[in-house]
């Protein structure tokens, strides 16, 4: 028993090392490079290629190579066995060792020939045997994180449907990031508000010291198109959940967290515990106004009073169900 539990023991340690300094070998090799002033090679014209690091490729093929070569000698060896009898587990780990051997040198050369190239207003994306398609901008309406050691990003449409990812090992992977934080995430924070369930504009909200509209945006794992209220704060774009709002305003909840960064709270005087970090911030406030707070901060960045608290609340409860 601990002979397994000291060997998956030191197979997690080797697995945590080996990420950890294959992550930060690449990303120093980056930022040397960037330090030096050196562009990535584009292909094509593109903004942007992005391809993995050949040793990604490679690492697996040579693997691979040597997978199909032991299991070529022992299917030699099980051949040459046959008269005096084969022990089934040779054959096995021949098969075995042959298909894996196999399917890694397919794996490489699909990691060869995937690439994403960034244009002006669309991307060629070209991933494992697939033809190469077009991807333009506006067909975006998520760009979310993939949950793994190494990171990095997907592209999906308003059905939550994946247009493409990108490993975040990858070469380029950093200024695709740049790409499309200006191309597509920081244009549509600021875009005009979405049409209402009857093609109808909401008009949007607007008070002394921020304000607010109604938009859809992509929100959760899938990246799907939901409802939001937009807070717009100084330079600040707030992302709220309508149906948080809507509780808020009810008197259903004290606060609404935002989906959006720099991490916000909406939050009620009259309804946050007033021994909690949030209810000394708000100490003192008119128990119908609404105040917005900033994770770092110590005090309120915009508290609604009096009229604007009213016309904010008013303007919720008609927003589109």
């Amino acid at each position: 028993m601990w002979i397994t539990i000291t060997s998956v023991g030191i197979a997690m340690i080797a697995a945590f090392v080996i990420t950890r300094s294959v992550t930060a070998a690449t990303r120093n090799s980056d930022r040397r490079r960037r330090e030096r002033g050196e562009s990535l090679p584009n292909e094509e014209g593109a903004v942007v290629t992005v391809r993995l690091r050949t040793f990604q490729w490679v690492l697996i093929r040579v693997v691979s190579i040597l997978f199909v070569v032991v299991g070529a000698l022992l299917s030699l060896g099980a051949a040459t066995m046959i008269s005096t009898g084969v022990e089934p587990s040779l054959v096995i780990v021949a098969i075995i060792l042959l298909l894996a051997g196999i399917g890694g040198v397919v794996l490489s050369r699909s990691m060869r020939r995937t690439r994403v190239l960034a244009m002006d207003d669309h991307l060629l994306v070209r991933q494992g045997f697939r033809p190469e398609r077009r991807v333009d901008l506006g067909e975006i309406a998520a760009i979310l994180p993939i949950a793994n050691q190494y990171g990095g990003l997907q592209a999906r449409d308003t059905t939550g449907t994946r247009l493409f990812h990108v490993m975040g090992l990858a070469r380029g992977y950093a200024e695709l990031e740049a790409y499309l934080q200006e191309r597509v995430v920081r244009p549509r924070a600021t875009a005009p508000a979405a049409l209402g369930p009857n093609g109808v504009s909401v008009p949007p909200w607007r008070g002394v010291a921020c304000s607010a509209d109604w938009t859809t945006a992509p929100l959760g794992p899938g990246g799907r198109l939901h409802p939001v209220i937009r807070l717009f704060v100084g330079g600040d774009v707030v992302v709220l959940h309508i149906s948080e709002v809507r509780a808020l305003i009810d008197g259903r909840r004290a606060v609404a967290e935002s989906d959006s960064q720099p991490l916000a709270f909406l939050a009620s005087p009259a309804l946050v515990d007033p021994s909690s970090l949030g209810g000394r911030q708000l100490a003192g406030l008119p128990p119908e106004s609404l105040a917005l707070l900033y994770d770092a901060q110590d005090a309120p960045a915009v508290v609604l009073r009096d009229g604007d608290a009213l016309t904010f609340r008013a303007w919720v409860s008609g927003l589109p169900r």
